[in-house]
């Protein structure tokens, strides 16, 4: 009787951790990936040190109004699919699922790469030549 109610407190035990690992396997926030280069932010920082006018100030704002949905749609999506994948691979599914996968993870990736260029050619056309150089030397500082 002792040994019955075990086992089913073992199978229930088990069943929640593997119900709790998929949760967990599904998505993790280090998937939206470090990005190649991050700028704004740091820009945001550094207003005074970089000297802004109120100008570049403003059409900093304005571009990261219109540029965040996109750019948080997808991380998000890069996240969601890694997840996906990350499970296909657990659950040995058929390959050509985690291929099909894996290059929509690339496209995604693909996407985000480009966004972050866009971002660094509007900082590059908003603020000096000067500007720009030291903002590139603090984001370099920053990466050691």
């Amino acid at each position: 009787m002792k040994f019955i109610g075990l086992t089913r407190v073992s199978t229930l035990l088990l069943a929640l951790a593997l119900t709790t690992g998929h949760s967990l396997a599904k998505g993790v926030p280090g998937d939206g990936a470090i990005p190649v280069v991050e700028l704004m932010p740091l820009t945001m920082k550094h207003e005074a040190d970089l000297q802004l006018s109120d100008q570049q100030i403003q059409a900093l704002a304005d571009y990261r109004k219109q540029a965040m949905p996109g750019r948080l749609a997808i991380q998000k999506k890069i996240i969601h699919l890694r997840g996906q994948l990350r499970l296909a691979m657990l659950e040995n599914r058929p390959q050509a699922d985690r291929e099909a996968l894996m290059a929509q993870i690339a496209e995604a990736e693909v996407a985000h790469f480009e966004g972050r260029n866009r971002c660094v050619e509007q900082l590059r056309k908003t603020l000096s030549a000067e500007q720009f150089a030291q903002l590139t030397m603090l984001y370099l500082q920053g990466l050691r």
